[in-house]
Formats: C-alpha cells, sequence, structure tokens
C-alpha cells in the first residue's frame, strides 16, 4: 500500500511538472507606433449635441414617438390615469343564411345600419368582413375582433 501512495505523488509531481513547461510563455511584442500616423481626430461637438437633440425629440423607442405624459421619477408616488375607453363592439346577430352555394349571411347590428344586411364571402359593411361559413356557423372579422355567429333558432 506504501508502494501505490509514492507512486501516485511521484506520478502527480511529474505531470504537474509536465503541464508547467508544456506550454512556453510567448514574449509580448510591443509596436514602436510608426511615425506617419496621426494623432486621433477631435469628434465633432456640435453634431453629436444636433443629434441628441434630435433622438430627444422624436423618442424613438415609444410606439407613439413622442415623450411620455408622466415624466418618470421613482420617488414620487404614481398616480395611475384612467385608460382611454375601448370602442364598443356592436351586438351582431346572424339572422340567417340564404341562397346556396355561394351562401349570403344576414347579419342584424352591422354598426351605421338600422336594418339587417345581405353579405357574401368576402364582402365587408360597417367595418365588418363575412370571412368564412362552417355549417351554420358564419366567421366575422373586424375591429380587432373576430366573431363566430350562429344563426338563431326561436323555435328552441
Amino acid at each position: 500500500m506504501r508502494i501505490v501512495a509514492i507512486v501516485a505523488a511521484a506520478t502527480v509531481i511529474a505531470s504537474i511538472g509536465a503541464w508547467t513547461t508544456a506550454i512556453p510563455a510567448a514574449p509580448i511584442e510591443e509596436h514602436p507606433p510608426t511615425i506617419g500616423s496621426l494623432p486621433p481626430a477631435r469628434p465633432d461637438t456640435l453634431a453629436i449635441a444636433a443629434s441628441a437633440a434630435r433622438l430627444r425629440s422624436r423618442d424613438p423607442f415609444r410606439i407613439e414617438r413622442r415623450p411620455a405624459e408622466i415624466r418618470y421619477n421613482p420617488w414620487e408616488p404614481v398616480v395611475a390615469s384612467a385608460p382611454a375607453p375601448t370602442p364598443a363592439r356592436p351586438p351582431l346577430a346572424l339572422a340567417g343564411l340564404m341562397g346556396g352555394p355561394p351562401w349570403n349571411a344576414l347579419l342584424e347590428g352591422v354598426p351605421g345600419r338600422e336594418t339587417g344586411v345581405l353579405l357574401q364571402l368576402g364582402d365587408s359593411a360597417g367595418g365588418i368582413r363575412f370571412v368564412a361559413l362552417h355549417g351554420d356557423t358564419v366567421m366575422l372579422a373586424g375591429f380587432d375582433t373576430t366573431w363566430s355567429l350562429t344563426a338563431r333558432r326561436p323555435w328552441r
């Protein structure tokens, strides 16, 4: 057992010595400056100030491209303003389907129309577009909303 410990210690010492001498230290060469090089140019402070003013006026990192209404100050309490009311969605209803291929949809509650509107696939009225028809269900799109309407069934 003692011989194993001596051989292990000798192996560790030999590997450490081989590892430290395996990669020679490379000298760092310093290059003298060339005689014909010019000193760095001075920055154009007027152009930098004009660019900074243009960036401040446009606020490139805001979606609205204008300054925030509330100035950021972490030491003042936050005063939350009421969000802008979202436009009301019209109360749409599918009164029925008419015809055969191509199918027509009779819609009630279309904005700007007092009576029902008959639309074919792809038509639009009042900002609402007839997108698809699946069985007795009509898909409508408009005002950042998609409606899936099924025909009224008064007998049920």
